[in-house]
C-alpha cells in the first residue's frame, strides 16, 4: 500500500507543474457515468463547446471483474448552446445477494454548465444524482454529489496534455448518514507520441476519492464502493477515431481501461466507446 500511494503521489505531483501552454489538447470524451471528462471524474469541458447549439453523444462501457461478472453501462450526453451539459447513464449491474434481495442497478443522471475561461483554461460546476440500487426497495438510496472541475492545457516530456481538478461533495438521502468528507480527483490526457500517432491515442490516468457512481462496479456491499474508503485509480487508452478524416465531422472514442489497478478484487477492465455528432 505504501508503494501505492508514493506512486500516486508522483503522478499527481507531475500532472500539478505540467507548464501551460495555449492550444486545447484534450479529447472531449464521456466519463464511466455520461458525464464529459476522464474515466471516473468529470472535466471542466462539455461534450461539444466549439459546434452547433444541440449535440448527442452515445456511449457503452462493460466493466469485467473477473470475480464478480460484468456491468453494462449505456450512457446518453446531450451538449447545448455550447456551455450546458446533460447527462444520463444506466448501470446494469450483476445480481448481488443482499439478504436474498437481488435488485442492484443504478440510474446516473447529470448536470453541468461551462463558464467562461481565459488561456484556454476550462472551468465547470454541475452535479449528478445518482439513484441507487434503484429497483430494490430494502436497499435503495440517493447520492447528490455537487462539484467544480477545472481542465488546463499543457505539455509533458513534449508531449501535449491537459490537467483536471476536481473539488466536490456527496450528500445522501434514504440510507447512508452523512460525512463532512471532501470529494476530490486529478487526472489528466496525454496526446500519446504525436508524431507517430497524430492526435489518434489518449493516455489517461486519474484519481480520486470517488468512482464513477457511489455504488460502482465491482463492489462488497449495498452501500458504497472501495473507493469511498480507498481511493480509486484508473488508467488506460483513449482512441480518438475522429482523426480519421472520413470521421473527422463526428466523435468516434474507444476507451480501453483497467478500473480500480491498485485493489485486489476490485481490479477490473473496461472496454466502451462512444459516438457523437452535432446535430444544429
Amino acid at each position: 500500500m505504501k508503494k501505492s500511494v508514493a506512486f500516486t503521489g508522483i503522478i499527481l505531483c507531475a500532472m500539478v507543474f505540467i507548464p501551460c501552454v495555449s492550444a486545447q489538447t484534450g479529447v472531449s470524451g464521456q466519463s464511466m457515468n455520461g458525464s464529459t471528462g476522464l474515466f471516473s471524474i468529470p472535466s471542466g469541458r462539455i461534450g461539444w463547446d466549439s459546434a452547433g447549439d444541440l449535440a448527442l453523444d452515445f456511449g457503452y462501457r462493460a466493466v469485467i471483474n473477473n470475480n464478480s461478472g460484468v456491468s453494462h453501462i449505456p450512457a446518453l450526453t446531450v451538449s447545448l448552446f455550447k456551455f450546458v451539459e446533460l447527462s444520463a447513464a444506466f448501470d446494469f449491474q450483476p445480481e448481488y445477494n443482499y439478504l436474498n434481495d437481488n435488485e442492484n442497478n443504478d440510474m446516473l443522471m447529470g448536470i453541468k454548465f461551462r463558464l467562461s475561461s481565459a488561456r484556454d483554461t476550462s472551468i465547470a460546476i454541475g452535479g449528478n444524482i445518482q439513484l441507487i440500487n434503484i429497483s430494490n426497495e430494502n436497499h435503495s438510496y440517493n447520492a447528490y454529489q455537487p462539484y467544480i472541475a477545472i481542465t488546463y492545457p499543457g505539455n509533458f516530456f513534449n508531449m501535449p496534455a491537459e490537467t483536471t481538478i476536481v473539488f466536490g461533495k456527496t450528500f445522501y438521502s434514504g440510507g447512508p448518514d452523512n460525512n463532512s468528507d471532501i470529494d476530490f480527483g486529478m487526472g489528466f490526457d496525454l496526446i500519446l507520441f504525436p508524431d507517430v500517432f497524430g492526435n489518434t491515442v489518449h493516455w489517461i490516468i486519474d484519481f480520486a476519492n470517488f468512482s464513477y457512481s457511489d455504488n460502482s462496479w465491482p463492489h462488497h456491499s449495498y452501500r458504497h464502493t472501495d473507493a469511498w474508503r480507498r481511493g480509486v485509480l484508473n488508467t488506460g487508452f483513449r482512441i480518438d477515431l475522429s482523426t480519421i478524416p472520413a470521421l473527422s465531422k463526428f466523435k468516434f472514442l474507444v476507451d480501453i481501461v483497467l478500473n480500480d489497478l491498485f485493489d485486489d478484487g476490485s481490479r477490473s477492465f473496461t472496454a466502451g466507446a462512444v459516438f457523437g455528432f452535432s446535430a444544429l
